[in-house]
């Protein structure tokens, strides 16, 4: 069974990225080309970024 892939948006620059398939809600995720860091919000199989206004560290990388 084929995973769907989920393709974001960065709302900064515009670069549509993938992120991975073993993303969770609430995770960062960060632009590959600006570095805009955002939060993951999944629901009912598709991904929205929200903004990350935070200065916490990522230890999921």
């Amino acid at each position: 069974m084929a995973t769907q892939k989920l393709v974001v948006q960065c709302n900064v620059c515009g670069t549509e990225f993938e992120l991975p398939e073993d993303v969770m809600d609430g995770e960062i995720a960060s632009c590959p080309t600006c570095g805009a860091r955002y939060i993951v919000r999944l629901k009912g199989g598709s991904a929205t970024l929200e903004e990350f206004k935070g200065d916490v560290e990522d230890y999921g990388e």
